[in-house]
């Protein structure tokens, strides 16, 4: 089989690897559509912290069961899957209390070398191993494209839980990412009265408003005063979702007193966020971090086959395993790259 391995930083190739047979409690998958994410690309420019190369990336991705290993039952070979990509222990502190995001044994498919007794290979690739428990079954109306955003969408809906949205609140999101606007719709779709979206492409926000979303704004000069018109005393939620520290000390301007700051996106460990405890403690503010998913790629995959969710007009690209090198440069530009996937036949 063929798969994208990363051999350091800033070095990849597309390889003939073995054919991976699945071990106990393990399918082999063939992979049929795996989502470029932006870990994808700091995995490839060596940014990922603890990662450990030669690795095969690709965390957001679906496929058919070709075998399976031992003692699986639940599923068999041509059944459509998608794959729930973090890996908790199951016996640590955490994993016992029920907050598996926070295992602190947790690995990811897809963002480290396997290793013995561990196998971690991602998505890119004709064929895959993972564990069984890990599989989300795709129902058949349900496209094998629309499966490899289960990963993600999962962590908007452990997103909108965290935030504990409620009917008629007023929402603003930061970032016009797939993830941003799939946070929006959904904020939407889950009650929200108004749901804002503001970013700085504004093609991107184009596609926001034929999502269903309410209003945007550009980041631009005029961004304060346009979001204070649309809502003077403040949103009730306001979700973070492009990973800057900047943005995030930016959140505090539009938050109304007694509302909640969500911090979404990933800002880079070594970078901070200058805020004011006076200010939380007097506006009575709530900030929460929101991180992976916790037992919801499920519903995600529910809200795909329900229709409530459409996701499939978010990949403005598609490439062939072959191309992932441009997929990953196109990816990089995200003024004319909303979502870029790699397709296998």
């Amino acid at each position: 089989m063929q798969a994208v391995v990363i051999e350091r930083p800033k070095s990849f190739k597309i390889e003939e690897l073995q054919y991976p047979k699945p071990g106990e409690g393990e399918v082999t998958l063939d992979v049929r559509a795996c989502c470029v994410c932006g870990t994808d690309i700091h995995l490839l420019d060596g940014e990922f912290k603890g990662s450990v190369y030669p690795l095969i990336p690709g965390h957001e991705f679906s496929g058919v069961v070709r075998e399976v290993g031992l003692k699986v039952t639940h599923v068999k070979p041509g059944d459509r899957v998608a794959v729930e990509p973090f890996m908790a222990c199951g016996y640590c502190f955490f994993c016992k209390t029920g907050k598996t995001n926070q295992c602190l044994n947790g690995m990811v498919i897809g963002h480290t070398a396997s290793k013995q007794g561990l196998r971690l290979d991602g998505g890119f690739a004709e064929n895959v191993v993972v564990p069984a428990k890990n599989l989300i079954p795709l129902a058949n109306h349900v496209s094998f494209e629309a499966g490899s955003f289960i990963a993600n969408l999962g962590t908007i809906v452990y997103a909108i839980r965290r935030a504990q949205l409620q009917a008629g609140m007023k929402v603003l999101v930061f970032g016009t990412g797939a993830n941003g606007l799939i946070l929006a719709q959904l904020s939407k779709k889950t009650g929200a009265s108004t749901v804002v979206v503001t970013g700085r492409t504004k093609s991107r926000l184009e596609v926001a408003l034929s999502m269903g979303i309410d209003a945007t704004v550009l980041a631009d000069d005029s961004q304060e005063k346009e979001l204070k018109k649309i809502a003077p005393l403040g949103f009730d939620i306001v979700f973070e979702a492009t990973g800057s520290p900047q943005i995030v000390e930016r959140t505090f301007r539009f938050v109304k007193n007694g509302g909640k700051i969500v911090l979404y996106g990933i800002v880079p460990p070594e970078q901070n966020s200058v805020i004011n405890a006076f200010d939380i403690c007097r506006r009575d503010l709530e900030i929460l971090g929101s991180f992976s998913s916790i037992n919801t790629c499920i519903i995600a995959h529910e809200l795909l086959s329900s229709g409530v969710i459409q996701v499939e007009h978010l990949i403005s690209h598609r490439f062939s395993l072959q191309d992932w090198g441009n997929a990953i440069r196109t990816a990089r530009e995200p003024s004319r790259c909303m979502r870029a996937i790699v397709l296998m036949p």
